[in-house]
């Protein structure tokens, strides 16, 4: 049993699955962990982006070979990929958390709409959307965050939400809220100084899917993820591109590499 990590391939190594990767390693260090990208993208250096798709023969190939997972994550997920990795994912038991990536951070398309990952979205456990993200998900979408993540809710009947405020107005502190059902749960905190790492958004899911897989229930394995993130955004580096990246402590394989 292990992890299955699947994401784009940031050639910053900001974010996307190398980031997924350092964060798992990070997190639950003895977790086995399955990867593979889902498109190869060109960012970084303030261009806006741009992203292909692998073929989905090849992902296929290579999940072809992985062991049942405990966990999935999700990261980009191009329209072209939907219908393949669901295919692969949604059993009954295995907890899904899906990061709705739509856009690069410094702009630019990657393949991925709302319209086209819902699919994805409605067989997930937890989606993890920022502000920007969920108002893309959700048509005619609030501006208020409560009754954003409400819509959200109703939009997504039965999947978890965990909308993230981390580009909230708020200079002093931040409120991620966490919808289970009927329950909705607000996580407040003081935000940490400093500039945004790159990632952050990846590592976050990555981290609570790490949790899920350690046997942890919803609710604590955001808790956690939330805790463990908040203490590396503090940690920053400046990354290749010259932008912040949360810190890499660990050596982990290149996505890129076909191996």
């Amino acid at each position: 049993m292990s992890l299955w990590l699947l994401g784009g391939h940031d050639p910053t190594h900001g974010a996307g699955l190398y980031r997924d990767l350092v964060t798992a390693r990070q997190v639950a260090p003895s977790l086995p962990r399955c990867f593979a990208v889902t498109a190869c993208t060109e960012q970084g250096r303030g261009r806006p982006a741009r992203a292909w798709p692998v073929p989905a023969e090849r992902l296929h190939a290579r999940m072809d070979r992985w062991p049942p997972p405990r966990a999935i994550k999700l990261g980009l997920v191009p329209d072209a990929l939907v219908d393949a990795i669901a295919a692969r994912v949604g059993s009954p038991g295995v907890p899904l958390v899906i990061d709705p990536v739509l856009r690069a951070s410094d702009g630019g398309a990657l393949g991925a709409t709302p319209a086209g990952l819902a699919p994805l979205l409605r067989r997930a456990t937890l989606i993890t959307p920022n502000l920007a993200e969920a108002r893309a998900l959700v048509p005619d979408a609030p501006r208020e965050a409560e009754a954003l993540l409400r819509a959200l809710a109703r939009c997504f009947l039965g999947v978890a939400v965990l909308l993230k405020d981390g580009h909230g107005s708020d200079p002093e502190r931040v409120v991620d809220r966490l919808a289970m059902g009927e329950r909705a749960i607000a996580l407040p905190r003081p935000r940490v100084a400093g500039p945004d790492p790159r990632g952050t958004g990846c590592a976050l899911a990555t981290a609570i899917a790490a949790h899920l897989a350690e046997g942890h229930d919803l609710r604590r394995a955001v808790e956690l993820a939330v805790a463990w993130l908040d203490a590396r955004r503090a940690e920053w580096i400046e990354g290749p591109d010259g932008r912040a990246h949360l810190p890499d402590r660990v050596a982990v394989p290149d996505p890129a590499d076909p191996r």
